[in-house]
C-alpha cells in the first residue's frame, strides 16, 4: 500500500510539473497565435502544406515566391503530412499544438532516461525540470511551428530506448529525427556518433550506433543529391546553403574546413561580416551554453559530435539572425545540454545531494529570464517572449474584431494578406502573402501589425497604390483592418 502510494506521489509530481510547463509554453506560443504574432513564414507555409496534405495532394506553396512544384523541394520534411489529420480538430492550432506537446514528452523522455540509468527520483524530475527551463525552448515557441523542435524533442527517447535496447522503438525515433527535416539527418549522423562514443565498450550498442550513423549519412545525400533536386522547379537546386565563409557549395565548405582549420576555428567566436550590429552575438551565444550546462561538455566529450553540426549551421552562416540566442536555432542544444550536464552530475555526485543537481538547474532558469528580458541577438522581440509581461497579451487592435472580418472572406476565394494574417488565412487553396497578388480576388490586409517583407514606409506606399487603383474596391476599413475585392472576374 505505501509503494501504491509513492507510485502516485511521484505521478503527481511529474504530472504538475508537465501541466505547469504546458501552460507556460501555451501561454507563448497559443498567445501569439491569437494575437497574430505568428507569421506566414514559417507557420503559414505549415498550415497550407498541412491544408494540402488533409485533402490528399502535394502542396505547392505559393506563400514563398517564386511558387514551389512542391514544398518539399524546399525542406524535406514528412512531419505535416504525418500530422495534417489533426488539422481537422484544431485548425490553425495544429502544429503549434503538436510542437508544445512533442517539448513537454521531450521531457518526459528526459526523466525516463536517467530514472532508467540511476533510480534516482531527484536527479530524473530536477533533470527533466531543466530542460525545460533552457532558453532555446522559449527561443522557439516565440516563432512559429518549425520541424526541427521536433526533432530535438525525439532525441531523449531515442537515447533511452537505444541505451536499453528497445531496438523497433529506437528506430522508430531515429528515423522520425532524420524525416523531420534534411539537416536534422545531418545532425543524426552526428548522434549515431556520440552513441558510439557513448557505448564503445558495449559491443552491440557500439555496432547499431554504427549503423545508424550510416543510414542517416545515405538518406541526406539521397535527399540533399537526388530527391529535392528531383522535386525542384527547373533550375533549382538546393537552396539552403548559406555559407560564403566557406565557400559557394558542399565541396568548397569541406576543402575549406580541411585546409584552413585556423580559420574556420575563429568563425565560431569572430564577427566576419564587418557589420557592428554583429558583434557579440556568437560571444553571447557560448556565454548562455555555459550557463545552461554546456561546461559539462569538457568532462563528457561524447556529446562533443552533437554540437558539431549545430554550431556549424549557427556560427557559419551569412544570417546573423541564425547566430545567437533567437527563433528556433539554438533547439538542438536543449536536449544536448541537459543529457550531458545530468549524465556528468550522476557520475561525479556520489553522496546524491539534492543541490548539486538543483544548483545548475537554478543557474540555468536565471540565465534563461535573463535572455528574455535583455539580448544582444539581433531582431529580438520582447513582446513575443515574455509571457510574464502584460504587453505579451496586448495588441494596437482588437482581436475579435480582426477575426470577425476574416470570417467574412470566402473559404474558397484567393486571398493576398499581410505577415500576421496569413496563417490564419492558410486553409484554401491559393494563398499570397502581401505585397504579392498575382490571381487574388481578395486583399486582407491588417495594419499596425508586422508588415514583413515590406518596411512601414514600402507598406504605406502599396497601401496608397491599392486605394488609387481602379482594380481594386474597399469593401472594409475598420479597426486596424482593410479588405479589398478585385473588380474585374479572373
Amino acid at each position: 500500500m505505501e509503494l501504491t502510494n509513492i507510485k502516485k506521489g511521484i505521478n503527481l509530481i511529474l504530472i504538475v510539473i508537465i501541466i505547469s510547463f504546458g501552460l507556460v509554453f501555451s501561454s507563448i506560443s497559443l498567445v501569439n497565435h491569437y494575437n497574430f504574432r505568428t507569421y506566414a513564414w514559417d507557420l503559414g507555409i505549415n498550415n497550407n502544406a498541412i491544408y494540402d496534405y488533409a485533402h490528399f495532394r502535394w502542396n505547392d506553396c505559393m506563400i514563398m515566391q517564386p511558387q514551389f512544384k512542391n514544398i518539399l523541394a524546399d525542406h524535406f520534411s514528412l512531419l505535416p503530412l504525418l500530422v495534417s489529420p489533426l488539422y481537422w480538430l484544431f485548425g490553425s492550432y495544429t502544429m503549434l499544438i503538436f510542437q508544445i506537446v512533442a517539448i513537454l514528452l521531450g521531457g518526459v523522455g528526459i526523466f525516463k532516461y536517467f530514472k532508467a540509468r540511476s533510480s534516482n527520483f531527484n536527479l530524473s524530475v530536477i533533470a527533466m525540470i531543466h530542460f525545460y527551463s533552457i532558453w532555446g525552448i522559449y527561443s522557439a515557441l516565440g516563432f512559429d511551428y518549425h520541424d526541427n523542435v521536433i526533432a530535438a524533442m525525439l532525441v531523449p527517447w531515442l537515447f533511452y530506448t537505444f541505451e536499453n535496447r528497445k531496438w523497433k522503438w529506437a528506430v522508430f525515433f531515429f528515423i522520425l529525427i532524420c524525416i523531420s527535416k534534411e539537416n536534422m539527418a545531418l545532425w543524426a549522423i552526428f548522434i549515431g556518433l556520440t552513441l558510439f562514443l557513448l557505448n564503445r565498450k558495449t559491443s552491440d550498442l557500439r555496432l547499431k550506433s554504427l549503423y545508424l550513423s550510416a543510414f542517416a549519412l545515405f538518406y541526406f545525400i539521397l535527399v540533399v543529391k537526388v530527391i529535392i533536386p528531383a522535386l525542384s522547379n527547373d533550375g533549382r537546386e538546393y537552396l539552403h546553403f548559406h555559407y560564403k565563409a566557406l565557400g559557394e557549395n558542399f565541396g568548397e565548405a569541406i576543402k575549406t574546413i580541411l585546409t584552413k582549420p585556423q580559420y574556420v576555428f575563429s568563425l565560431i567566436f569572430e564577427n566576419n561580416t564587418g557589420w557592428n550590429e554583429a558583434n557579440y552575438i556568437k560571444s553571447e551565444l557560448h556565454f548562455f551554453v555555459l550557463l545552461s550546462g554546456g561546461y559539462a561538455l569538457f568532462y563528457k566529450p561524447q556529446f562533443i559530435p552533437m554540437v558539431i553540426p549545430i554550431y556549424a549551421q549557427k556560427l557559419f552562416n551569412d544570417d546573423i539572425g541564425k547566430w545567437g540566442l533567437n527563433y528556433q536555432y539554438s533547439i538542438e542544444f536543449v536536449p544536448i545540454l541537459t543529457l550531458a550536464l545530468y549524465s556528468l552530475l550522476q557520475e561525479r555526485n556520489q553522496k546524491n545531494s539534492i543541490i548539486i543537481y538543483l544548483l545548475p538547474c537554478i543557474i540555468t532558469i536565471a540565465a534563461t529570464i535573463s535572455s528574455l528580458d535583455h539580448r544582444v541577438s539581433k531582431w529580438y522581440n520582447p513582446e513575443q517572449l515574455r509571457f510574464y509581461q502584460k504587453e505579451h497579451y496586448k495588441t494596437p487592435y482588437n482581436v475579435k474584431d480582426v477575426q470577425e472580418v476574416l470570417n467574412q472572406i470566402p473559404s474558397n476565394a484567393i486571398v493576398s494578406a499581410t505577415n500576421g494574417l496569413v496563417p490564419h488565412m492558410a486553409f484554401r487553396d491559393f494563398i499570397y502573402q502581401f505585397p504579392v497578388v498575382n490571381d487574388a480576388e481578395y486583399i486582407v490586409l491588417l495594419k499596425s501589425s508586422n508588415t514583413y517583407p515590406l518596411s512601414q514606409s514600402e507598406f504605406d506606399e502599396k497601401l496608397n497604390e491599392l486605394n488609387q487603383s481602379n482594380d481594386w474596391e474597399k469593401l472594409i476599413d475598420k479597426n486596424y483592418m482593410l479588405v479589398y475585392k478585385h473588380n474585374k472576374p479572373k
